[in-house]
């Protein structure tokens, strides 16, 4: 149940507590919590709806693309970061991350077998997917602010404004207070963002080049380390190949030094050397699994953009 939780919600999003309180321990609660919670939740609650938000409408088949070469990782870097749990006092064998993780393989399975087959009716649907997710949480984020403000209860529907319903916590209120937290270290964070920019700018863009991205690209997966708004707003520049491998990158990697970093810093310090580990892991993995995928997926791109121009 640990696991379901974090697989919808990303850990600043509600998906860390839930998991807590779901879990059958610490243990499982942290790895659900903060390790899937910093990768899988993320991307179905934030990264689709923000980024479907920002992008221009032609850049959305790299959107849907790159998701989903990057959740296909996802199980790769939480192996990794649960291995590293043994490194704290949430000791877990290797036998258990697999069986918890069962239900992220198989999706990524999935992922795997429609990209190879059917790789645009699989990035097709997966935009329609996302705009459902926007619908989604954008009316039921407007639900619990009129509730708040009005004191008026919907039945069922609220959760995030009840005090009694949550152990004498809002939700709402929980939320924007860890909002706050993360905040106070993204003002560090885009710095060292920028420092890193400057001072390794020559071997980001070799590296950029390597993987047959433009020096945009290049700059973007950097950005991508402490959050993926700025990749987002700057991706219209980057070539096509650039576009699908940020968005790849961006599954896990993102917020990586930015958000993850200080959420993980605030409710569990012991857990952030695992959840670095397993997010750049999962993001390097993807890059290089977006990069061998690349022809194949950018072919099926300009082949549907090529349709509809036509249509």
């Amino acid at each position: 149940p640990a696991m379901f939780a974090t697989t919808l919600l990303a850990c600043d999003m509600g998906g860390y507590p839930l998991a807590m309180q779901l879990a059958a321990n610490d243990t499982i609660g942290n790895f659900a919590g903060l390790i899937l919670g910093t990768m899988m939740g993320p991307t179905i609650v934030f990264t689709i709806p923000v980024a479907l938000s920002i992008i221009k409408k032609e850049d959305r088949p790299y959107l849907g693309a790159g998701i989903l070469a990057g959740m296909i990782t996802i199980p790769i870097g939480c192996i990794a970061g649960g291995l590293l749990m043994n490194l704290t006092p949430y000791k877990i064998d290797f036998g258990t991350i697999i069986v918890n993780l069962i239900p992220v393989i198989i999706i990524a399975a999935l992922i795997v077998l429609g990209l190879w087959f059917i790789p645009a009716k699989m990035i097709t649907g997966f935009n329609k997917f996302g705009t459902g997710v926007t619908v989604t949480i954008t009316v039921f984020t407007s639900l619990a602010v009129f509730q708040y403000l009005t004191g008026i209860r919907f039945p069922l529907l609220d959760l995030m404004v009840d005090r009694e319903k949550n152990g004498g916590v809002i939700p709402l209120e929980a939320g924007l207070l860890v909002c706050g937290q993360i905040a106070i270290v993204l003002i560090g964070a885009f710095p060292m963002v920028k420092w890193i920019t400057k001072t390794f700018g020559k071997p980001l863009q070799a590296v950029g080049k390597a993987f047959g991205m433009n020096d945009i690209g290049s700059t973007g997966l950097v950005a991508t380390l402490a959050n993926n708004i700025p990749m987002f707003n700057i991706m219209h520049d980057m070539n096509p190949k650039g576009k699908l491998l940020n968005v790849a990158f961006a599954v896990s990697a993102a917020f990586v030094f930015g958000d993850h970093l200080g959420f993980t810093a605030g409710v569990n310090k012991d857990m952030i050397f695992p959840v670095i580990v397993g997010k750049l892991v999962a993001g390097i993995t993807a890059l290089i699994l977006a990069n061998l995928l690349a022809p194949k997926l950018l072919s099926k791109i300009k082949t549907s953009d090529e349709s509809t121009e036509q249509a």
